[in-house]
């Protein structure tokens, strides 16, 4: 477990900066579509959601037996299960992006297994 929140942690903080910080960048180097004016609003309330939850996760790597850790990694897998669903649904059905947003769905479906998989040998 210890694994998975110092990389999924370390990831989602690296995202939320590029969110906060560029906006624009973000969105055209994942989507690859136009940007209008509530696009970078949006993308900079997601960089601060990500960016917490990866702070997070990399505060909770060293407690992940304890209360307070299984919540935070019951946090990380919920949102990598569903970043995966919402982003292969946004690549399959919408048309948008191309190999790498495929490939930042696969990746969170990967993630989000791997916690699936630790938390069910969890001895709780």
């Amino acid at each position: 477990m210890r694994l998975l929140l110092t990389l999924s942690g370390s990831l989602e903080t690296l995202v939320g900066i590029l969110a906060l910080l560029s906006p624009t960048t973000a969105v055209t180097i994942l989507f690859g579509g136009p940007v209008d004016t509530i696009t970078p609003i949006v993308t900079r309330l997601f960089g601060a959601g990500a960016f917490s939850l990866g702070l997070a996760g990399l505060k909770a790597r060293d407690a992940a037996a304890t209360s307070a850790g299984l919540a935070v990694s019951l946090g990380m897998t919920s949102y990598n299960v569903l970043a995966a669903v919402v982003i292969s649904w946004a690549a399959a059905e919408l048309g948008l992006g191309g190999l790498l947003l495929w490939g930042t769905g696969i990746a969170h479906a990967v993630i989000g297994t791997l916690f699936v998989s630790s938390l069910m040998t969890l001895k709780r």
